[in-house]
């Protein structure tokens, strides 16, 4: 079974998704990781942002300098599509890559896929679950986390779909607003409703 876990930031998608994976004894993939890997110096993603915008979101290394690009694509949603336009297909395609050769393997795949409903990819995948935090309890994760003021992580918060949305659009919520130990048992709760439907 392909299952896609998704989530605004600072609601504990990545924590849910290792969880989730040991839980189903399957392995996890990470788009945001993906990105990470595809924007290194010579991958595909690093030669279209080169190409587009010279040497305008490089270091002296030739590394991309990602606290300008990050700032850029919030301040400018033209360059935001752009970025996107560059970024999203190439992701797709490993994700999707992933899920084949754990497919051909008889596995199954846990996709982190932040932007899932954005993008519109919940098709490509057996199952969607997402995990839910209120908005204060994710400002305060962000501005602990990422050192980041306020303000900032509001402007993040709101360039994203709502929680709420995200929540009513998915299979399965996780709300991890709580106690981890409360997040953990609504995960194996999930865990066994898909590995034995039957039995639940």
């Amino acid at each position: 079974m392909n299952i896609a876990l998704t989530g605004g930031i600072g609601s504990g998608k990545s924590c849910v998704a290792g969880i989730l994976g040991n839980a189903l004894m399957v392995s996890v993939v990470s788009a945001d990781a993906i990105c990470r890997n595809l924007l290194q110096p010579g991958a595909q993603a690093w030669e279209a942002v080169r190409l587009k915008w010279q040497e305008r979101f490089l270091c002296a290394d030739g590394a991309i300098n990602r606290p300008l690009l990050r700032e850029a694509v919030f301040k400018d949603a033209t360059l935001r599509q752009t970025l996107e336009g560059i970024l999203h297909p190439l992701v797709r395609s490993e994700v999707r890559m992933c899920m084949l050769t754990s497919e051909k393997a008889g596995e199954g795949l846990v996709s982190e896929v932040p932007l899932l409903f954005e993008v519109g990819w919940q098709a490509d995948f057996d199952c969607t679950i997402a995990v839910y935090a209120p908005q204060a309890i994710c400002l305060q994760r962000i501005t602990r986390r990422d050192a980041v003021d306020i303000e900032h992580a509001r402007e993040i918060l709101a360039a994203q779909m709502d929680p709420d949305l995200k929540a009513a659009k998915a299979d399965f919520v996780i709300n991890n607003s709580g106690l981890w130990v409360q997040t953990a048992q609504q995960v194996y709760r999930i865990a066994r409703l898909l590995k034995h439907p039957a039995e639940c």
